[in-house]
């Protein structure tokens, strides 16, 4: 009995301890449920614990079609337990589902093989409106209640925090997940009215801004005013950007010490300002302690301090935007690109009037010695300059037409000696015919041996000489019958008078 219980034990534990073939099996899923009509969609196809496979897939219904395998072959292989995953993206044509259904055959590792039959829908929806709202959800300052209390509809707050506050978050919330935000984290304040605004755009683009004043106490603000406006000076230099050749020092207004900036090149001195909707500015001090806003000026290499420039006999006295800021200056013409203006070089401290070039945004010292701007008159010179390069190739043009087409001349130094025969019986001349010469008479003479006198002979013009005079010929006779018929066109005149 004991015998037979061991036996059936150790079976059982034989038994157990063979592994078992895990059946293989194929899944289908999506990237997600629900889609908008003209996107797409993405299909896996899972095999699981296959020794081997043969499957064929294909999308129906809303869409302009897709297929498992390449141009819908299908997929197949062989493997141990083999897992893998397939994906297929179906592009969505209208309103309505997608079904994507898979078929075939697995098998396991044991040789078992089944018939597949799976299939995935998704449903194809119209496209969503795009959302309007522009709202915030929420909006505070960090430590500090607004005034008054939130409302998504209420567009302006304000919140008073102490002297000593040089720093406040914003804190907000859209109130739609479409829409973005900005305006919101850390920023830095100053004494009195410190003004941000925080934004939110829609979807669609609209925008909505909420405007936050946050007030800085100041138990005694300095004001000063600057061409009627109203500024409070800035007496916490932290956020404050020096200048480039100045330098941190306090000066003295209205009996308060404040921080300022000062150039010991230009003697110039700064201080911060801000005027009523927390906009901050550098403004000059003069010595009358009146304030004139600090504008500056950079070029590749200058940085001016633009001045007001005096009138000046022929030119106009008017306005000029250089990066942004207007000055007054002068031009020969109000449409001129260019202008001359008085600066300061705050690097070197000295005053100069420069020509100011609109177009290069570009500076150069003026002297005395220059000549007027005149545009009309640098107009009318490159007129005739171009006039004058259009006659010069024209003459040149000529000159080589008649180097080309002039007749050639022979050309000739040796004189010609008349032949001559030896004397004989006196006969009658004959005469000899020349194509390019006058006929000329010949006359007995002795011959030429090396004793003769070469003087006795005839020497004969040159062919040029001979068409030299009969072109003057020409010529004295023309001239002679044009005096003729002039003569005689005179007399007819007379005759008709009398």
């Amino acid at each position: 009995m004991k015998k037979s219980k061991l036996v059936i034990f150790s079976t059982i534990v034989f038994l157990s301890s063979i592994p078992l073939a895990k059946a293989a099996s194929v899944s289908i899923s999506a990237n997600a449920n629900t889609v908008t009509s003209g996107s797409s969609v993405t299909f896996y196809v899972t095999i699981n614990n296959a020794a081997a496979w043969q499957l064929t897939g294909s999308g129906t219904g809303s869409t302009s079609g897709c297929s498992l395998g390449d141009e819908g072959t299908g997929d197949s292989g062989t493997g141990e337990n083999t897992t893998k995953t397939i994906s297929v993206t179906c592009p969505t044509s209208s309103v309505g589902q997608v079904s994507f259904a898979v078929s075939g055959n697995i098998t396991s590792s044991d040789m078992s093989t089944v018939n597949v039959s799976e299939r995935k829908v998704v449903v194809v929806q119209a496209p969503r409106e795009k959302d309007t709202n522009n709202d915030l959800a929420s909006l505070s300052i960090e430590g500090f209640e607004l005034t008054p209390a939130f409302d998504k509809d209420t567009l302006e707050y304000s919140v008073s925090v102490p002297t000593t506050t040089d720093k406040v978050v914003i804190n907000a919330s859209k109130d739609s997940s479409y829409s973005t935000i900005s305006g919101t984290g850390e920023v830095a304040v100053n004494e009195g009215a410190n003004v941000f605004e925080v934004k939110v755009v829609s979807e669609t683009g609209i925008e909505k801004s909420y405007k936050i004043t946050v007030n800085v106490e100041d138990e005694n603000p300095i004001e000063i005013k600057i061409n009627n406006e109203k500024y409070t000076v800035i007496k916490n230099a932290k956020n404050l950007e020096i200048p480039e050749a100045f330098e941190t020092k306090n000066t003295t207004i209205n009996g308060i010490e404040v921080p300022a900036f000062y150039s010991e090149i230009t003697k110039i001195i700064l201080v911060g300002i801000k005027d009523e909707n927390g906009n901050i500015f550098l403004a000059m001090k003069k010595d009358d302690n009146t304030y004139e806003i600090y504008h500056e000026t950079k070029s590749d290499q200058l940085d001016l301090l633009i001045k007001d420039i005096q009138e000046k006999d022929g030119y106009i006295k008017t306005k000029i935007t250089i990066n942004g800021v207007e000055y007054n200056c002068l031009k020969t013409d109000e449409n001129s690109d260019y202008a001359l203006v008085l600066a300061t070089n705050l690097i070197t401290g000295q005053d100069d009037t420069y020509v100011y070039d609109k177009k290069t945004n570009s500076f150069i010292i003026y002297t005395e010695e220059q000549p007027k701007i005149d545009e009309d008159e640098l107009v009318k010179y490159k007129d005739a300059i171009f006039y004058l390069v259009i006659g010069l190739g024209f003459t040149i043009f000529l000159i080589i037409i008649l180097i080309i087409t002039r007749p050639k001349r022979r050309k000739t130094n040796k004189k010609k000696v008349k032949k001559v025969e030896p004397k004989q019986a006196p006969s009658e001349p004959q005469e000899e015919k020349n194509t390019e010469e006058e006929p000329v008479k010949e006359e007995p003479v002795e011959p030429v041996n090396e004793e003769t006198d070469l003087s006795e002979f005839t020497v004969l013009p040159e062919k040029e000489e001979v068409e030299d005079t009969l072109e003057n010929k020409d010529e004295e006779m023309e001239e002679t019958m044009f005096n003729i018929l002039e003569d005689d066109h005179k007399r007819k005149k007379r005759k008709k008078k009398k």
